[in-house]
This record gives structure tokens, sequence and C-alpha cells, in this order.
């Protein structure tokens, strides 16, 4: 292949088209059985429900081409090759191994964990995983609903519950969201007025159904043994600390977290590329330059994989990928590329700025990661909680692999994904120092990436051997 695009979202599929209309071979990968990704998650084949009108288009394109779609398909492993780079794959109709030129890496996001007292109790999901069963199963996580969390995705999900017959009991958004602080970021609402639009039919739809909608609220605990019962909450200040004599108790059978969304850099670490900490867009993302590269050369980033950005961002960025790969492979002249590249400029920029926004109203203040008590699970695969990894630290353990290694944290299924950053805030919290807790979280490093990336049976591990 000149090109593989691993996932199949909004940023895959503009990657995926912009090589495979210049005249590339293209293979496009997604886990899912359907293409689309989370934000056009389709239903099951299974299932009746009304087209995707813009995937659809976007997938009638692609059938166009002689792009090979492999869906149901895991990446597990990415290795260096001569002259571009190897694939292993999981899938029905994969093959084990994939070579590629290069490679563009589309793999999205997923929920940020926020460890609190009573996150593991049953009837807590992620704002996510809500949308998720209502998109893909159209079903309802529960019947009295409290969202709390941050960002535009709490109004849309609560909107969409009610009108799946929820009952919202309040929405709870994190971020203050002062005048002030609010009107130096309008030049970004710039040529965004879909996206008003789309906001206030939400709100709309809220006030309608009387759902209450406090700013500067979180949930701080929640109660109940076998399932949710009530929920905590509390007014908090700048640095999202609950604010003392704010508490009260609110019934529901259901709590939504939806504290925005962290970058999915397995495999961008896997191949070594490099990479920053950057709270306002998500988290670790990979370091590229203006064309999407990362510092390994012949390989792209794209979409809310490499910083959190939106839809709109992550379909210009995946345009952008997908000529600058195609021209790598000598499918498109520097002229041609660069003709591209200058039409998606405007777009760029008016959604760089929006993207910007959107870090500095709702990234979760330091507060939030210090509701968790010593009793609270932080790693949920393995069940470590919070005093056992204050007790490795307190033993001389100084960076999540260390902490790895006493308690066991990270070795579960989901591989460190879920509690990797939370056991770095704790060992910074724990460490203290003149530093900053950035710089103390970056010290404390994150868990090493090694294939497979995604859990296997040992019999396909053995079957890939023998290819």
């Amino acid at each position: 292949m000149d090109v593989a695009v691993i996932g199949a979202g909004p940023a895959g599929l503009e990657a995926a088209l912009a090589a495979a209309e210049a005249g590339a071979r293209v293979a496009l990968i997604d886990a899912y059985l359907r293409p689309g990704g989370q934000y056009w998650r389709q239903l099951p084949a299974e299932f009746d429900g009304p087209p995707l009108h813009e995937s659809s288009a976007l997938l009638a394109r692609l059938a166009a081409t002689e792009a090979r779609l492999l869906t149901g398909t895991l990446v597990w492993g990415a290795f260096p090759v001569e002259g571009g780079w190897q694939l292993t794959l999981h899938g029905p109709n994969a093959p084990h191994r994939l070579p590629a030129q290069t490679l563009i890496l589309a793999t999205g996001a997923y929920d940020r964990p926020i460890a609190l007292p009573g996150w593991t109790v049953p009837g807590v999901i992620t704002t996510g995983a809500a949308q998720t069963l209502l998109k893909s199963q159209r079903v309802l996580p529960g019947r009295r609903i409290l969202l709390s969390g941050t960002g535009p995705l709490q109004l849309a999900a609560a909107a969409q519950l009610v009108e799946a017959g929820a009952e919202v009991v309040a929405v709870l958004e994190g971020a203050a969201l002062a005048v002030g602080r609010g009107l130096r970021h309008l030049p970004a609402l710039a040529g965004q007025s879909a996206r008003l639009a789309e906001g206030w039919r939400y709100w709309r739809a809220l006030r309608r159904a009387g759902v209450p909608l406090r700013f500067g609220w979180s949930v701080i605990k929640i109660e109940g043994d076998s399932e949710v019962e009530a929920a905590v909450i509390a007014q908090i200040d700048d640095d999202w600390r609950p604010i003392p004599g704010s508490e009260r108790t609110v019934a529901a059978d259901t709590v939504l977290l939806g504290y925005g969304f962290t970058p999915a850099t397995q495999l961008s670490r896997l191949l070594g590329c490099e990479h920053d900490f950057a709270p306002a867009h998500g988290g670790l993302v990979p370091r590229r330059d203006d064309i999407f590269q990362t510092t390994c050369p012949g390989v792209f980033a794209v979409g809310d994989g490499a910083g959190l950005g939106g839809v709109e961002l992550a379909r210009s960025e995946g345009r952008i990928a997908g000529a600058a790969a195609a021209q790598q492979v000598g499918r498109l002249t520097a002229a041609e590329t660069a003709a591209a590249i200058a039409r998606e400029q405007a777009a760029l920029a008016r959604e760089q700025r929006f993207a910007a926004m959107l870090g500095a109203l709702f990234t979760p203040g330091p507060g939030l990661y210090e509701l968790a008590t010593d009793d609270t699970i932080i790693c949920r695969c393995e069940e470590v909680r919070l005093a056992e990894i204050r007790a490795a630290v307190a033993g001389g353990a100084a960076t999540v692999s260390e902490v790895k290694g006493v308690t066991r944290c990270g070795m579960g299924n989901c591989q460190g994904r879920i509690c990797g950053e939370l056991v770095a805030r704790a060992i910074a919290r724990e460490l203290g120092g003149p530093a900053s807790l950035t710089e103390r979280m970056i010290a404390a490093g994150t868990f090493s990436v090694r294939p497979p990336l995604e859990p296997l049976s040992l019999s396909v591990l053995a079957d890939a051997a023998e290819k």
C-alpha cells in the first residue's frame, strides 16, 4: 500500500479520500464494524434508522475509488521496515500484515476519566458512553439522570437524552464561564453560526423540559452500593475545588461524567513519535509540523487523536495530511499538494481558533483530580486504590512504571488508558516540589506501550507469527 489510514472517523475518512482520489493505493482500517467513528457512529446493520447524510456522502465517494476498507479490524502492532512501515492486523477480512509507505493515524480520543468517591458504582458511566448507547443501540442509560462535566458535549447529550424520554435531573457545567472571560474569546465564534444554532437548539430543548443548567458546579461524590442512589454536588472555585458549605445531595439512578476527552496516542507512541503534554488539547499529543507529519517521517497524525479540536478541524487536518501523503508516494506534485493545502487554510485557521477557545474555557482544573480519597479506586482493571499508590510513592516509586511494578496499576485490559494520567497526577501531588504540576507529571512519565496494543488471545499471536 502507498498509504494506510488507521481510523475511519471524520479525520480518517477525509484523509483516505484525499489520498485515494489523488491516485494513491489506500487502505482504511477501523476497529468498528461500520465506518464513521464515534462522531458518525452508524447503527448496526440489523437496525433500521435514518441515514447519516454527512458520512454517507463521504463513503459514497470512497466507494468510487480503489481504496480498501478493512472494518472490524484491530491494528495491534506497527514496525519500521525497508521502504516504510508494517502493520500487524487482526480482523475477519484483514491480512495478518500490511506494509505501507506512509501512515496516517486518525485514532480519535476516549472519555477522560476522573476518579472521585463512588465513580465505580454501577450506574456511573461517561457521557460519551451514554451517547454510544443512544446512537448505536437506541438504549437509555437510565431514567433519572444527572450529568456532570464540562464542554459542549454535555448540552448535546442532555438534550438527546430528554428527546429520547429520559428525565434529566440537572446538567452541571464545571466551568464558571464568567462574562469577562467569555468575551475574550468572541473572535473565535466568527464563522461558527451552525455550531451556535445547534447549541441554541439544545439549550431550548432543555429549557422546555425544565432541566436546570448550573455553571461552576460539579459532582464530588456518588452514593450507593449496588447501584447509584444519589450524588453529592457542590459549587467549585476557579481551580475546580469544592467551595465549603455549598454541598447538596441530589437523587438519581444514573450519573454521567463528561470531563472531555483524552487523545488515543498508543499507536503514535509505539512508533516512537515525539509527544508533548498539552492539557488544553487533551493531554499527551504527538508533535507535528504544518502538514501534520509527526517526528517520524512518513507518519501523519490527524483529528482528536493528535489533539482535541472537533469534527471540522479533524476533517480539515485529514484532507491536508491525505494530500501530503499522496505527494510523498509520488501521486501528487508539489504544486498540486500546495494548492490542496491552500484551499484548507481559511477553514483550518477558523477551526484552530475555535479549538483554542474550547481548551481555554473547558479544560478541568486541578481541584477535580483531588476529589479521590485513599479508598478511591484509581486503576479499575486491577482495583488499585489511591492509598496503595501513595504508599508506593512513599516507598520510593517516582514514575508510573515504578508504581506499576509495585501495585499492578496499568496491567489490566485497558493497558493504562484509564488510569495512566490519574497515576501520574497522584505521583506529582505526592512528590511536590518547586516544579509546576505539569512538569512533575511529565517527570512521572507514562506507561510504556508495546504490542499487542489491544488484548488478543495467544492463538491469534501464534497464528500471526506463523504467517
